[in-house]
């Protein structure tokens, strides 16, 4: 039962069929909030629903959305009745987030965002993975997010890999990570692709930061392991990922990127905040700049570079 007097679900109906499904599975719960996501919730939602098989409920939480946000989810909400909205009156992603969670009622809670794509069989792997999983030695998955629609995607793509692995490498850690369907532990997650257990989630609930200046998903997966929880990380589990946040400007994704050392020194990983700080942020910023001079350069209807369009006007994303 949800207790936060700022949350309201919005109720439609529920799916009958849940309960006989669920005999002896795995249920899932997908939570994605929103605000003003009226430009990519459609098409995260049609994706899920291709997969409703193999997820129990998807509850989308609005956080005070003022576009078509509203109006596109109560759509595909006539396609599917596993589809609820849960209001969120306080602003801010923890808020959103916390409800979705709190409303959720499977075994397992995916929190996705609402420019997540996944791709096919993407729930069925999270089920099996849980199911497999007999003696709950997992407390936590995540996978990998990659970038969709970027200009040039295919050269953009390896570059960006190649210039990983050099500094993968110039830090002596594997230059690799194998495409396995084996999971290795891992400290945080990833809030595109990441999937708590209900229990779990009601045992960190309390400790959870509430704080607009971290990473909430870092916060989330330290917290796993400050209850002595596991956090799996599945190669193979890959999401699509909107690069929204690639066209921010340098002192704003600077500005945000300073959420992880912050996030890790809340948690007193201070040998980990101190790499992050100084061994990680800077060259992430220096690849950023260069990335984010020719995304704005580019010009995808004509598929030429024009430093013209470096002065068109831009919207910076805003933080969470």
């Amino acid at each position: 039962m949800i207790s936060d007097t700022n949350t309201r679900e919005i109720d439609h109906g529920v799916d009958s069929t849940l309960a006989s499904r669920g005999a002896g599975r795995i249920l899932l719960s997908v939570v994605i909030p929103v605000f003003n996501e009226a430009d990519t919730i459609g098409t995260c939602l049609d994706l899920l629903i291709d997969q409703i098989d193999d997820i129990a409920e998807i509850v989308v939480v609005d956080n005070n959305s003022t576009d078509a946000t509203r109006g596109i989810v109560e759509d595909r909400m006539l396609r599917s009745r596993r589809i609820r909205i849960v209001e969120q009156a306080e602003q801010g992603l923890v808020h959103a987030r916390n409800a979705g969670m709190d409303s959720a009622t499977g075994d397992v809670i995916a929190r996705i965002d609402a420019d997540t794509r996944i791709p096919p069989g993407w729930a069925q792997t999270i089920v099996e993975f849980f199911e497999a999983d007999t003696q709950g030695q997992w407390s936590a998955l995540c996978g990998r997010g990659a970038a969709y629609g970027l200009p040039f995607e295919g050269s953009m793509s390896r570059v960006a890999r190649h210039l990983g692995s050099a500094l993968r490498h110039l830090r002596r850690v594997r230059t690799t990570v194998p495409e396995s369907s084996e999971p290795r532990e891992i400290p945080v997650l990833y809030g595109s692709n990441m999937v708590v257990r209900r229990e779990v989630w009601w045992v960190i609930r309390t400790r959870v930061s509430m704080r607009r200046d971290i990473f909430e998903d870092v916060d989330m997966g330290l917290c796993v392991q400050d209850i002595h929880g596991r956090n799996a990380f599945l190669a193979s589990l890959t999401v699509g990922v909107s690069p929204r946040r690639m066209e921010t400007g340098v002192p704003a994704f600077a500005q945000y990127m300073s959420f992880l050392p912050r996030t890790l020194l809340l948690h007193r990983r201070y040998g980990l905040a101190a790499g992050a700080a100084f061994g990680y942020l800077p060259p992430v910023i220096v690849v950023h700049a260069v990335r984010l001079v020719l995304i704005r350069a580019y010009d995808a209807d004509a598929g030429t570079f024009s430093v013209r369009n470096l002065l068109r006007t831009t919207t910076e994303r805003g933080l969470p």
